[in-house]
C-alpha cells in the first residue's frame, strides 16, 4: 500500500533526525502553546498587516470558527492565518506566502504535503467508497490490508491487531477504555490508574488531556482526571542535580516512579504511558538507560 510503503522508507531517517535535533532543544511547553500568538502580538504592525489573511479585501476577522489552542478572542480581536495549499514541506497562506511547516503539520504529515501518490490513492478510493464503518464485524479491503502491513512493519513488540482511530487522542482514550475492560475481564476491577509524565503530551480531549502532563490543558477544565498521576519529566539538562550523571538521573527517575506505585498500591496501578520521544514537552529524547531502568 502507498501508506505503509512511505512510511517504511521514511521511518528511519525521521528517527534519527528527531534523536539527532531533539537533544538540541531546550523549549518548554510555553513555547509551543505561546509561540504563533507571541509572534503575531508582538510583531510589528507592518508584520501583522503582511501576515493578514484576506480575499479580494475581505477579512476574516471575527469568523465563525472556534479553534483548539486558541483563546477565545483571538478569533474576534486578530486575523487569522489562513494555510491554503501545501508542497512537500512547505505551506502556503491564501496570500501565496510560504512557510516551512517545521511541525509537520501537528506532527503527522511526515510524508510531506501534497504527494501525488497519496492523492492519487485517496481519489480513487473517495470514488468508489468514501465511507464505510467497521462496526458489527463489517469493514473494508484497505482497512484489512492496511492493519496487515502495519503489523509486518512494526515488529519490534508483536502485535496482534491493529485498531483504527481518527485521532491521537481518541486512540489514547481508547488505550484507557481497553485496560480498564482487560483488567476486569481479569477480576482486577481495583486496577484503573494511569501514570504518564510532567511535560507529555498525549491529546487534548478529556482522558487525554488528564494524561498529559501540561498544565495548560488542565486549568479552568477541573482536570487531571482523580485516576492519573504523573511522574518526573525526564529531561536531562533542565532537570539533572549537580553531578548527576544521565544514568544517575535516570536511575533517580525510576526509582521516584516505583516510590508512587508503592505509595498508590501496585494494585490499583493499570499502565504507565510514555511517548518514546517527548514532543510537545520540548522533543526530549529519554537519558540514557532511562527505559530500561523502568522496564
Amino acid at each position: 500500500m502507498v501508506i505503509s510503503k512511505l512510511l517504511r522508507s521514511t521511518l528511519k531517517s525521521q528517527l534519527r533526525s528527531c534523536i539527532k535535533n531533539g537533544a538540541a532543544s531546550g523549549s518548554s511547553q510555553d513555547h509551543l502553546l505561546r509561540a504563533p500568538f507571541l509572534a503575531r502580538l508582538y510583531g510589528t504592525k507592518a508584520s501583522l498587516q503582511k501576515e493578514d489573511s484576506t480575499i479580494d479585501g475581505n477579512s476574516f476577522k471575527g469568523h465563525d470558527m472556534l479553534a483548539p489552542f486558541t483563546a477565545g478572542w483571538q478569533s474576534s480581536d486578530l486575523h487569522p492565518l489562513i494555510i491554503d495549499k501545501s508542497e512537500g514541506s512547505y505551506v502556503y497562506d491564501i496570500n501565496g506566502k510560504k512557510y516551512l511547516d517545521a511541525l509537520a503539520g501537528l506532527w503527522c504529515t511526515a510524508l510531506g504535503g501534497n504527494e501525488p501518490r497519496l492523492v492519487a490513492a485517496a481519489t480513487k478510493q473517495l470514488n468508489k467508497l468514501p465511507f464505510y464503518h467497521s462496526f458489527w464485524n463489517r469493514t473494508t479491503k484497505p482497512s484489512l490490508d492496511l492493519a496487515k502491513e502495519l503489523l509486518e512493519t512494526f515488529t519490534a513488540s508483536k502485535m496482534a491487531k491493529a485498531f483504527f482511530t481518527n485521532s491521537g487522542s481518541e486512540a489514547n482514550d481508547t488505550q484507557v477504555k481497553l485496560v480498564w475492560y482487560y483488567n476486569n475481564a481479569l477480576g482486577r476491577p481495583n486496577k484503573k490508574k494511569f501514570i504518564a509524565r510532567a511535560k507529555s503530551y498525549h491529546g487534548s480531549t478529556l482522558i487525554a488531556a488528564s494524561l498529559s502532563g501540561l498544565p495548560a490543558l488542565h486549568q479552568k477544565f477541573d482536570l487531571p482526571a482523580q485516576f492519573v498521576l504523573h511522574t518526573d519529566c525526564p529531561h536531562y539538562w533542565r532537570y539533572h542535580l549537580p553531578g548527576e550523571t544521565e544514568e544517575d538521573f535516570s536511575t533517580r527517575l525510576a526509582n521516584n516512579l516505583e516510590n508512587l506505585i508503592l505509595k498508590e498500591g501496585p494494585e490499583t496501578i493499570a499502565a504507565f504511558i510514555a511517548e518514546p520521544v517527548m514532543g510537545a514537552g520540548g522533543v526530549i529524547p529519554p537519558p540514557a538507560t532511562y527505559f530500561d531502568k523502568l522496564w
